[in-house]
């Protein structure tokens, strides 16, 4: 019975996991981090527009929206910084927070290799990475 019931775990739990043969060759498919509800799906469309990973999924969880991507990791800067979203204060409880999260998501899955937080006229944050 305990072989049914692992077997049974194991199969759903690959139902929901991405698996590398998903993603094309070089390219990673990886959680990058647990966001806000309705956070998630912002910063997906922002790393789409900007060419940082060419696949996101966002999956609703108790503590937020999962952000999964595929991407190509990372061993150099790129040559140009990109702007990946802003965090707009009217629409994020900490804005600066937010960015900052996201920002070290993504050096710590290699999806870029630095990022900073601008700050606009509002108290708005643009992710930038490079």
């Amino acid at each position: 019975m305990r072989s049914v019931v692992l077997a049974a775990t194991v199969a759903a739990a690959a139902l929901f996991t991405p698996s590398a043969a998903q993603a094309a060759p070089g390219q990673t498919t990886d959680l990058l981090g647990t966001y806000g509800f309705g956070r998630a799906e912002v910063v997906a469309a922002g790393g789409l527009a900007a060419g940082l990973w060419t696949a996101a999924q966002v999956r609703s969880g108790f503590a937020g929206d999962d952000l999964i991507v595929t991407y190509t990791p990372r061993t150099a800067a790129y040559p140009v910084e990109k702007q990946v979203y802003t965090a707009l204060y009217n629409q994020v409880a900490d804005p600066q927070g937010e960015c900052n999260r996201v920002g070290a998501d993504g050096v710590a899955r290699k999806v870029w290799m630095t990022f900073r937080c601008r700050t606009g006229v509002a108290p708005n944050y643009t992710l930038l990475v490079n």
